[in-house]
């Protein structure tokens, strides 16, 4: 009976274990997104998406909201538009009151520049900031009060694409000199832009222009043989005739 009874208790413990696993899989917090959150952005691009987060776990007491995207003219970064609440902060920490499992919030923001201009008398220095990827559009993580996370935060991250360093990148590849293509990056990442980019617009309309002369000179030389051979096959002609 005490043995019966042991396996009656042992099987009702295992399943209110296997079904307090099931509910905690069915109330795992969802984000959807609504407007576009591009994966690769540039400088100054204005963001904006709206954030459903349903299916918010009884445990959740805080969420917490991040993003790396600036303040966009007067409008606030986070507009809970449902619970009348704003911010202009990237951090920002939202109470969950009892009850509610979803959450709307409309996101808005601008991509920073990673792009810094010093200007020496007649000498302009650009500084590229090195870091390019890893950021996010947003990060959001539910904790319970004492905040230990409940589940993963959900991130949407972006990289941020500057047209003249791929630029520069392109010409270099059509220069031959490796010599010529380590000195100009070196230019360019020291912040003398300008003078790589002259450089390197000279070197390749060299390349270029010496490249069409070979062309010209082998059609000149093709041309004289052809000549020099034709004046000899007709005066060859000539004499077999006399």
């Amino acid at each position: 009976m005490r043995a019966g009874h042991k396996a009656y208790v042992t099987t009702l413990c295992f399943l209110f274990f296997f079904q307090f696993i099931l509910s905690g899989l069915a109330s795992a917090s969802q984000v959807q997104v609504e407007g576009e959150l591009p994966a690769e952005v540039e400088e100054k691009q204005v963001i904006s998406g709206v954030l459903t987060i349903s299916s918010i776990p009884a445990a959740a007491d805080y969420i917490y909201f991040d993003t790396d995207l600036m303040k966009y003219d007067d409008q606030p970064i986070y507009n809970f538009t449902d619970l009348d609440l704003q911010s202009n902060e990237s951090h920002f920490v939202l109470p969950v009151e009892d009850g509610q499992n979803k959450i709307v919030v409309q996101l808005k923001g601008q991509v920073p520049e990673i792009t810094e201009v010093k200007q020496y008398e007649k000498l302009t220095l650009v500084k590229y900031n090195p870091k390019r990827t890893g950021y996010a559009h947003y990060r959001i993580r539910l904790t319970d009060e004492e905040g230990n996370s409940i589940k993963e935060s959900d991130t949407r991250t972006f990289a941020i694409s500057v047209p003249e360093i791929e630029a520069f990148r392109q010409k270099l590849t059509l220069i031959d000199d490796s010599f010529f293509a380590v000195y100009l990056q070196d230019m360019f990442d020291r912040g003398l832009v300008t003078e790589a980019n002259k450089i390197a617009d000279y070197l390749i309309k060299k390349k270029e222009n010496s490249f069409n002369w070979g062309y010209v000179i082998a059609g000149l030389g093709i041309a004289a043989v052809s000549f020099i051979l034709g004046v000899r096959t007709g005066n060859s002609g000539e004499e077999e005739e006399e």
